[in-house]
């Protein structure tokens, strides 16, 4: 070959005749629809364990180590503006402010659950450990019990509305737990003595025998029962005694994104809340004799709020493998969970319509 067919070979080699380059163009589209075909048959929420658990992470800011119950009872926690007593309104009965506890007004409480009836509780979920999900639950009224203490003195009863002796606080960050009595406060015969005898003046209950898709929403709930009751808008969780308490049914209603390859979640779940926050401490240590505390936790530009921790909890069509990771220590969790509630109920002698529904199925 010639020096002159060797250099115009050189520049050609690249050069593909018009036909060549149509067939190239076909197999490249044909590629690029293959792929797109591959990508649409794919669920596009499914990533490796990974990847999913920081996506979980991202958007609820739960810890990777979460299992898919803590989940569930971190974002169905109510949490409550804290109200404080001013110092004037403490002149005359008590020697140290510190030692009285932030209490909460229970329309503040009905208030945090409104946007929650109306659209749900969104639970970020992971499943098979790869689909992540956010599961949305419906709040509505299971049961209520209020007590008072009739011997209380007027400062520590008196309403929201009247000479006011209380006061909201942004408190530097601060906010608080207020939880029920642990399982282990409530299993002494000499605890249960306590509690029954006397548990106070019962000025309300109401327990829901309602199916399922025949209840209201909470909020709504809530407002009927003001009719007849205007109270319950304005008691003050320092007015009642440790024996009040409050259980939601939470029942799944959709879930983000959906899709015939997702696991589908049905399990429904009662939790229960102490509506009462002890006035004061009674040792070093900030713990009421009775067992329900109010635990001081610092965050960063936050107004002090108080958080209505769950202390016991009931499950309907409950899988172990789609609630909790390493066996044997979520199963103790959910197990611990359902002893607290049973003594609670036992102590009381309430029967609990929903809870028995869950329990016998």
């Amino acid at each position: 070959m010639s020096n002159s067919g060797r250099i115009r070979a050189r520049k050609d080699r690249f050069y593909s005749p018009p036909a060549m380059r149509k067939y190239n163009q076909q197999q490249q589209l044909q590629q690029q629809k293959q792929q797109l075909q591959q990508q649409a048959e794919q669920p596009k929420h499914q990533e490796n364990k990974e990847q999913t658990e920081r996506f979980m992470s991202s958007i609820s800011g739960d810890s990777v180590l979460m299992t898919n119950l803590d989940r569930f009872m971190k974002h169905t926690t109510p949490v409550v503006t804290a109200q404080h007593f001013p110092k004037t309104s403490m002149k005359g009965w008590r020697k140290n402010e510190e030692d009285y506890h932030p209490y909460f007004l229970l329309g503040d409480l009905w208030e945090s659950f409104k946007e929650w009836s109306a659209y749900g509780v969104g639970v970020p979920l992971v499943l098979n450990q790869r689909d992540s999900v956010v599961q949305y639950y419906a709040p509505s009224l299971s049961a209520i019990q209020i007590y008072v203490d009739p011997t209380a003195p007027s400062t520590s009863v008196r309403r929201a509305g009247e000479d006011s002796d209380y006061e909201s606080s942004s408190c530097d960050g601060s906010s608080y737990e207020a939880g029920g009595p642990s399982p282990a406060a409530i299993k002494d015969s000499d605890e249960v003595a306590e509690i029954r005898n006397p548990p106070g003046l019962l000025v309300l209950e109401y327990f829901e025998r309602a199916p399922p898709f025949q209840r209201e929403p909470l909020a709504n709930k809530i407002s009927d029962l003001e009719f007849k009751f205007p109270e319950l808008n304005k008691y003050r969780s320092c007015d009642l005694t440790q024996s009040s308490w409050l259980s939601v049914a939470w029942y799944p209603i959709y879930r983000i994104p959906v899709g015939p390859s997702l696991q589908n979640v049905d399990t429904s779940f009662l939790t229960f809340h102490s509506l009462s926050t002890p006035l004061r401490s009674m040792d070093r240590n900030g713990v009421h004799p009775r067992g329900s505390t109010a635990r001081e936790v610092h965050e960063a530009q936050m107004p002090c709020q108080l958080s209505l921790q769950i202390f016991g909890l009931a499950a309907y069509k409950f899988k172990d493998a789609d609630w909790t990771k390493d066996g044997v220590h979520g199963t103790e969790k959910i197990n611990s969970l359902i002893k607290s509630t049973e003594n609670w109920l036992r102590n009381l002698d309430v029967h609990h319509p929903d809870y028995m529904f869950f329990k016998n199925h």
